[in-house]
């Protein structure tokens, strides 16, 4: 893994669907960046050489023939966007992922660790108690990880 992504953010979408990245974040992504739908509805930020990977990855299993996996390559590649900071390291959102993701004004950028995750606030709030709470107990969730 290339790149380390720690850290929480608060930043707004402004009234272009734009938000900052954290400056942290911003020379992994000053080539380009690929946001994608991102797991439990948020958006993932993968730098090129991740967003890569995972493209190739699918690109093989839809080789294999199974329809499912052509279909998954299909929504992926369809609902991905290439984005670009600019001077100041906003990155615009397209219209049809702030809908997926719900994005409204209030969003919280949190560094996912080999990824960027972008949340509507309240939505992060509810997500963050559930692995706040598995980590309180990590002896279950390495069991529950085992099964």
């Amino acid at each position: 893994m290339d790149e380390l992504f720690v850290g929480q953010f608060e930043h707004a979408l402004d009234a272009k669907g734009r938000i900052v990245l954290p400056a942290s974040f911003r020379a992994s992504f000053d080539q380009s960046g690929f946001l994608i739908k991102g797991s439990e509805g948020c958006l993932a930020l993968l730098t090129p050489t991740r967003f890569h990977d995972i493209a190739q990855a699918m690109a093989s299993r839809s080789e294999e023939g199974d329809v499912r996996h052509r279909s998954a390559k299909r929504s992926f590649g369809a609902g991905a966007a290439r984005v670009l900071p600019d001077k100041q390291g906003r990155i615009a959102v397209p219209e049809d992922l702030r809908l997926f993701a719900r994005l409204e004004r209030e969003c919280v950028i949190v560094g996912a660790i080999d990824e960027v995750e972008i949340w509507d606030r309240s939505r992060w709030q509810e997500v963050t108690e559930v692995g706040d709470s598995l980590l309180e107990s990590p002896d279950e969730f390495s069991d529950s990880d085992q099964t």
